[in-house]
């Protein structure tokens, strides 16, 4: 028995031994499957033909892969998140430049098929679309059926190639479902719990050493389609997961291609916090200069060249160039204070924009980029001693071309100032607008709401009073006193205080706060201290 029990022990252990060097041994180097590159499939899933894929740059059909890209890259058809049209792309319509979006949720076929059956599914032709089909009649009305076809990969990818996407279909998608929630009801995609359980001091770790360097610390400093990274990830986290893996084709991002799912839900956490990684860059500028612009853009006051050739038509047409004039003092347009400023053949119409509003919904470069636009803007060289408001005012309401007049310096004073440098002025005092532009009216109640009439005595006494006096009569204003002006005109005196009155002696505070500028209005609404 003795023996016996050896005998079976020494079978045993020659058993597993064998098992466990099976289990070891090197993969077949003539296996396809095994000699695919991952990291290669996962690239040409997002765009096949380009040279980070190895593909063939002197391929035949090269014109129409760039010219028609949409009907070619797997990402169109099946999404970032290989979702289909059930997932993030739920609501991406065919156009006559890309075909509809599949159905099929391709992350799950990868998963459920063997590598050969994903290999021969690649390479059939049955029901595929030949190169020689002429992309350029699709209409997605009338005849799409050809159109939103696979194309037949045999016409264009090596065997090797079609195995470098079964290996990334096998190995290298993430299940999205692992990085964020995605709701899908009626055509719209929303994303929600971006990082999902994730370790967001991880995340931040591994954005430091891997994306810092590039999206800068904070990721402001590439320009994302409008937006910073972290406003990118959290409105495209189903876009992102891939290009963080796979890098973006044509730009210097690499793919990080051993990037786990792990890592990325980690980063993901990461860039979910928008204190860390913020919806927006700060903005360049200096918001001062941008305050004094909004002004007079061309006093000396503003940095502004004294020498610019079209000065005497600013200086003879200046309404036509103020800021202010358009967009009011307080940045309402011709809905607040400025409702029955009408127009006359020295000054344009009043903007209906709500000027302080839509600065604050727009991003930084949205706004730089709006006022470096052409379109539909007033040439500087148009005669505006023709302008007439009765009967031809179109041109001469137009912004002028602002890029024949500032330096993108200047430009981005201006941003600066509209995004930090402008009071929202229902926190200073009560507007009520009744009627319309132009015949509209306007008063202004509870000048300083609820704030605190001794602090802004005492930061008149330190800021004002030398000039206007201790009760603000030393100084007349347009027939009025101080006290008088600000009460009559709330609107305009905010901006002059922080701002200061180009060509005068009135000195910028340009550190004041809507607080302390509150402050102010509630001490000198009062008629006793600072009488009429």
């Amino acid at each position: 028995m003795k023996i016996l029990r050896l005998f079976m022990a020494i079978f045993i252990f020659a058993l597993i031994f064998t098992s466990c060097k099976k289990d070891t041994v090197d993969p077949d180097p003539d296996d396809p499957y095994e000699n695919a590159v991952m990291s290669k499939g996962g690239i040409m899933y997002d765009k096949f033909w380009t040279p980070e894929s190895g593909f063939d740059q002197s391929n035949q059909y090269m014109g129409t892969f760039t010219t028609l890209g949409n009907f070619f890259r797997c990402k169109q058809c099946h999404a970032w998140d290989g979702l289909g049209n059930a997932g993030s792309y739920i609501s991406r319509a065919p156009k006559t430049t890309r075909p509809n979006v599949a159905s099929l949720n391709l992350y799950q076929l990868g998963q459920t098929k063997t590598p050969q059956e994903l290999f021969d599914a690649l390479t059939a032709t049955e029901n595929r679309r030949s190169m020689s089909y002429d992309l350029s009649t699709y209409d997605p009305e009338t005849n799409h059926e050809e159109g939103d076809k696979m194309p037949n990969l045999n016409e264009f990818f090596t065997d090797a190639e079609m195995w470098n996407i079964v290996k990334f279909m096998k190995e290298g998608m993430f299940d999205v479902s692992n990085l964020y929630d995605g709701t899908y009801p009626t055509g719209t995609a929303t994303f929600t719990n971006i990082g999902l359980n994730g370790d967001a001091e991880t995340g931040k770790a591994y954005y430091a050493a891997n994306c810092a360097a590039c999206h800068g610390a904070d990721g402001t400093t590439l320009d994302l389609e409008g937006k910073t990274l972290g406003k990118f990830t959290r409105s495209k986290p189903n876009e992102v997961q891939h290009k963080v893996h796979y890098g973006q084709p044509g730009s210097t991002m690499v793919g990080l291609f051993d990037a786990t799912v792990t890592e990325v839900k980690d980063l993901y956490k990461a860039l979910a916090n928008t204190d860390d990684f913020p919806d927006e860059a700060p903005t360049t500028g200096d918001f001062a200069l941008g305050g004094i612009m909004y002004d007079k853009f061309w006093t000396p006051e503003s940095g502004f060249d004294q020498s610019h050739e079209y000065m005497d038509v600013f200086t003879s047409s200046s309404n036509f160039f103020r800021c202010k004039q358009c967009h009011a003092w307080d940045g309402l347009g011709n809905a607040g204070s400025y409702i029955s400023r009408a127009p006359k053949t020295t000054r344009p119409n009043v903007a209906s924009l709500n000027f302080y509003e839509w600065a604050q919904s727009k991003t930084a470069q949205e706004l730089f980029d709006g006022m470096k636009t052409t379109d539909n803007r007033r040439d500087i060289t148009y005669d505006l001693a023709s302008y007439n408001p009765a009967t031809n005012f179109t041109e001469g309401d137009k912004m002028p071309n602002l890029n024949q007049i500032f330096t993108d310096d200047e430009i981005w004073n201006m941003v600066k100032f509209m995004k930090d440098g402008m009071f929202d002025v229902s926190e200073l005092y009560v507007g009520t607008y009744t009627g319309t532009y132009p015949t509209g009216s306007a008063t202004f109640t509870d000048i300083g709401l609820d704030g605190d009439a001794a602090a802004g005595n005492t930061y008149y006494a330190a800021k004002c009073a030398a000039c206007h006096g201790d009760d603000g009569t030393t100084l007349i204003m347009e027939d009025k006193t101080l006290g008088k002006f600000l009460r009559s005109k709330p609107n305009e005196v905010q901006h002059k205080v922080k701002y200061g009155q180009p060509g005068s002696g009135i000195v910028a505070q340009f550190e004041a706060t809507v607080s302390e500028v509150r402050d102010l209005y509630k001490a000198v609404s009062d008629t006793v201290a600072y009488p009429n």
